[in-house]
């Protein structure tokens, strides 16, 4: 990333910066709300919906955030007839809520990092 003069990056720089930030934060929100409730994806997509501030999130987005977490053995999923259709229904696993805990600890572990948790999110 290049910045010259005390300018802020480019546009393009600055969205793909929040991008990733917003994924890491999605990721991690995901692990700690299957960590309450199990859901499936579009009953997750339908809370997040009603919820401000996530703006709209799409099956394009939750699918394979899901499907990698998954794969990380953070999630499980299981399939659940509901009516005529199978639902996967995720639910977090003990590695997950390991993981969990560890980033939780983590991000109160010093001073600044609880300040910036307390300025950032209330």
């Amino acid at each position: 990333m290049k910045i010259s003069h005390g300018r802020l990056p480019a546009a393009g720089m600055r969205r793909e910066f929040e991008r990733q930030m917003m994924r890491h934060f999605f990721s991690v929100f995901l692990l700690w709300y299957l960590s309450k409730h199990e859901s499936h994806g579009y009953g997750l997509i339908k809370t997040l919906k009603e919820e401000e501030g996530f703006g709209v999130i799409t099956a394009s987005q939750l699918y394979p955030a899901l499907k990698e977490m998954t794969r990380q053995g953070l999630i499980s999923q299981k399939k659940v007839l509901h009516g005529k259709r199978a639902r996967k229904v995720y639910r977090i696993t003990g590695t997950g809520r390991e993981e969990l805990a560890r980033v939780r600890r983590r991000m109160q572990e010093k001073p600044l990092k609880r300040q910036f948790l307390k300025e950032m999110v209330g």
